[in-house]
């Protein structure tokens, strides 16, 4: 099995609606993306998946947030590094998934609002 990593970050705003908190107010983070990609049979000339693509795919989703109020983009009044986790892990799979990519699955995607604070999101199969 092969797991291929790409990273990436967006800066955005966003709050947590009816948190008793100071991130109950508007604030903004650098977020940090790890997207992780795994499968088991490389192509013809033994890629995986080429590079460039997912990190064409990560900027384009990225970039829809990038410097917005995240609440607004994803219409959600509580974002967090969780529930962008998860979003953008969806995004990822509908957009890896089609003939060419079937043997390469979502393994998992992990948002950092900080260097010390990081999520990971793992499809369990559930």
């Amino acid at each position: 099995m092969y797991e291929l990593r790409v990273d990436g970050h967006f800066d955005a705003a966003h709050f947590i609606k009816d948190y008793n908190g100071k991130c109950s107010r508007m604030h903004g983070h650098r977020w940090g993306v790890q997207v992780c990609l795994v499968g088991n049979k490389l192509d013809r000339t033994n890629i995986l998946v080429d590079f460039s693509v997912v990190k064409e795919l990560l900027k384009r989703r990225t970039d829809f947030l990038d410097h917005y109020i995240v609440n607004e983009q994803l219409n959600e009044p509580n974002i967090t590094a969780e529930y962008i986790a998860k979003w953008l892990f969806e995004c990822m799979r509908m957009d890896l998934y089609d003939e060419s990519t079937i043997s390469i699955h979502v393994e998992s995607v992990s948002i950092s609002e900080s260097p010390e604070c990081t999520v990971t999101y793992k499809d369990t199969g559930e």
